[in-house]
Order: structure tokens, then C-alpha cells, then sequence
């Protein structure tokens, strides 16, 4: 009699244990199944009103590390222009300021974003090839010139959120 008390125990002891594993792996999926629909709700978002996609931006402009559905969202409420909702970052929120500043900086930039404006300060194809060519002969002076001015081309103009 003791020993089917002890095996009656144990084996309600591992069944609850089962139970509870299944609990939280049933919780952390559902979790996880909420929060890849508000990024993926965030991304339409982005595509589809004009306004939260240059809010995007211009917080791409100024935290370029942040990631739009992970440390920050947007939203639109009722006609209004779209805003920033929670901040989930260490870093600090951008000013409002700033936001004014990043948004016409945006609004600057021609609608085919930042590739075409990145495209119209690169050095030629010619210029580049030429540069290669030199490199390996020996002469890399041209080709980590050119290097560089990409590089600052590449800073002054970054990837924005289209690339989600």
C-alpha cells in the first residue's frame, strides 16, 4: 500500500509538472504570436499611410539603431497624424524638435528615398572600375578614396525603414 501511494504521488507530481510546462509553452507562444502580429501590423501601417512611413524615417534619421515593432511603435488614431505610441528603448525619445527637423529632412528628400539620393553623389561606374583596375596593379590610393567618399555618402544618406 505504501508503495502505490509513492507511485500514485510521483506520477501526479510529473503529470502536474507536464502540465505546467505545457502552460508556459502554451503562454510564450501565444506571446510570441501577439507580438509578431503588432510588427506585422506596424509594417502595413508603414506601407500603406504615408505619414507614419515619414515618421519612420525621420526616426531612423535620429536613432538608427531603433527598430520599428521592437523598441518603438506608431499609431494613428481617428484622422490624426500619426505619432509615436511607446518607446521601448534605453536611449532617449527624440524631441519634439528633432522629429520637426528629421520630418523636413525627410520631406526633402525626392520619393524614391534614399538609394536615389545616394545614386546621384556616388563616384561614376567609370570612376570606379578605373579605381579597381589601379588596386590591383598596386596603386590602391584612388580605390581608398573612392571608399571613403562612399562611406560618407552612405552615412550622410542611411537606409530607412522601406526595408523591412
Amino acid at each position: 500500500m505504501v508503495l502505490d501511494n509513492t507511485l500514485i504521488s510521483v506520477l501526479i507530481l510529473i503529470l502536474g509538472g507536464i502540465l505546467v510546462l505545457g502552460y508556459f509553452n502554451w503562454s510564450n507562444t501565444r506571446d510570441a504570436r501577439r507580438h509578431t502580429q503588432k510588427i506585422f501590423q506596424q509594417q502595413r501601417l508603414v506601407r500603406e499611410v504615408p505619414d507614419a512611413h515619414r515618421l519612420s524615417q525621420a526616426v531612423h534619421l535620429l536613432r538608427p539603431s531603433v527598430r520599428l515593432g521592437f523598441d518603438y511603435f506608431i499609431e494613428t488614431e481617428g484622422g490624426k497624424l500619426p505619432h509615436i505610441s511607446e518607446w521601448n528603448t534605453a536611449g532617449t525619445m527624440p524631441t519634439q524638435a528633432e522629429f520637426d527637423e528629421a520630418l523636413r529632412r525627410v520631406g526633402s528628400i525626392d520619393s524614391r528615398g534614399y538609394a536615389a539620393m545616394r545614386r546621384q553623389e556616388y563616384p561614376s561606374i567609370e570612376e570606379q572600375l578605373d579605381a579597381a583596375f589601379k588596386a590591383r596593379h598596386g596603386d590602391t590610393s584612388e580605390q581608398e578614396e573612392l571608399d571613403s567618399r562612399i562611406e560618407q555618402i552612405k552615412s550622410k544618406y542611411p537606409k530607412s525603414d522601406d526595408d523591412l
